[in-house]
């Protein structure tokens, strides 16, 4: 066993763990937002408060975006670990990963939306109760559907990045190409 060898095996083994724990964070940011999101939320509907609802959109985008962050960093480091270790190895991993579909970033996508939905009908739903209830009720549904409308943007990127990286991977060097012959003018 050459010194590279074992050099490439502790970097594999550190970028793998290092793909775990980025992983884990994210689901645990997301699983902690979503059940602030929740206790606020009916925290905010047991005081009948619009004021109380835009909370739970900052911890629902919050949570979101963490998911986000950590997802495009996991991809990054599988696109280095596809390109540097598995395509000279028999370790394909990352490789096989990718062959899979991801259904897990539109729950998280619907599931910060629909309590963005839900706490704009309900701000709209206490208005009339609370003192300055339709001002709340207005910057809910502003807050609501900027983060309703960017979270499904940014949701379409990272797929058609997550869908151009699986077709680069299986782009290589020596694959086919298009080849357009060469004419004359006459």
């Amino acid at each position: 066993m050459n010194g590279n060898d074992e050099i490439r095996g502790h970097e594999y083994t550190a970028l793998m763990t290092q793909v775990r724990d980025a992983e884990r964070t994210s689901w645990f940011c997301w699983t902690g937002a979503g059940l602030m999101s929740a206790v606020l939320l009916s925290n905010a509907i047991n005081s009948h408060s619009p004021g109380l609802l835009l909370p739970v959109q900052v911890c629902a985008a919050l949570g979101f975006y963490a998911t986000v962050q950590a997802r495009q960093q996991v991809r990054q480091i599988e696109g280095y670990i596809r390109d540097t270790f598995e395509k000279t190895s028999e370790m394909q991993w990352c490789t096989r990963r990718t062959q899979f579909n991801d259904t897990n970033s539109w729950q998280t996508l619907a599931l910060a939306n629909a309590l963005t939905v839900v706490s704009v009908v309900f701000s709209w739903v206490f208005a009339n109760g609370a003192a300055h209830g339709e001002l709340l009720a207005g910057l809910t549904t502003m807050a609501g559907v900027g983060f309703s409308v960017h979270s499904i943007v940014e949701h379409m990127r990272s797929e058609t990045e997550r869908q151009s990286a699986s077709w680069s991977a299986a782009s290589t060097p020596n694959s086919l190409r298009e080849v357009t012959p060469n004419r004359r003018a006459s």
